[in-house]
């Protein structure tokens, strides 16, 4: 058992185990300090990010709920508190009207240029590491995450480039690109933004 301490000298793969859950417990209490200011839940602050970063035609309340590892139920409580605050508004897919997109309104995107520095007491743990150190570190985190997105722990969305369903240039300047999962032309600008999505493709 990973916090019984005799059981964690024994074992490396222990001990990194619960210094991520001490560090997933710092980081709840590190968020929790910079969003005071903001009256506003962990959650829906993921939910604004999330609309502001995501490509506008996968910004879903499904695709939300996936995202946080949340069920539908409690995504749809964080949307419509958002709604009720006039940070978010749901618009039907032209596509496929039994689809609801989020869109930011013009007080959710000044509130969201409020969260430039969100995060900011994490990253700035990070500055004291070396370079070397960062390294080694983000590949074994990537690979950590990787094996929890194997095991439908998490949804790691990303931008279309190094997507299976992606065909960069093979269309008209307004829509260069070619997503073969929706079967749609995207703009550049598109293509930028995360989608949950995403599907590395076998050169990565």
């Amino acid at each position: 058992m990973i916090f019984d301490p005799q059981y964690r000298k024994e074992k490396r793969t222990a001990r990194i185990s619960m210094a991520l859950i001490r560090l997933s417990l710092a980081l709840k209490k590190m968020m929790q300090a910079e969003r005071e200011p903001l009256d506003l839940s962990p959650l829906q602050i993921h939910a604004l990010l999330f609309a502001a970063f995501t490509r506008n035609d996968v910004a879903t309340v499904g695709n939300f709920s996936i995202t946080i590892g949340a069920t539908h139920v409690t995504a749809v409580k964080v949307i419509q508190g958002l709604v009720k605050k006039g940070l978010i508004v749901k618009i039907p897919n032209p596509d496929d009207r039994r689809v609801t997109l989020l869109e930011l309104t013009s007080n959710g995107k000044e509130l969201v240029s409020k969260l430039e520095n969100w995060g900011h007491s994490l990253e700035e743990s990070l500055n004291s590491m070396s370079d070397q150190l960062l390294v080694n570190f983000e590949l074994g985190l990537g690979s950590l995450l990787s094996s929890l997105e194997k095991r439908g722990h998490l949804v790691v969305a990303e931008p279309c480039l190094g997507c299976i369903h992606f065909h960069p240039n093979v269309g008209d300047p307004t829509a260069p690109h070619y997503c073969e999962l929706i079967r749609k032309h995207i703009s550049h600008e598109a293509s930028l933004q995360e989608c949950p999505e995403h599907t590395p493709s076998l050169a990565d």
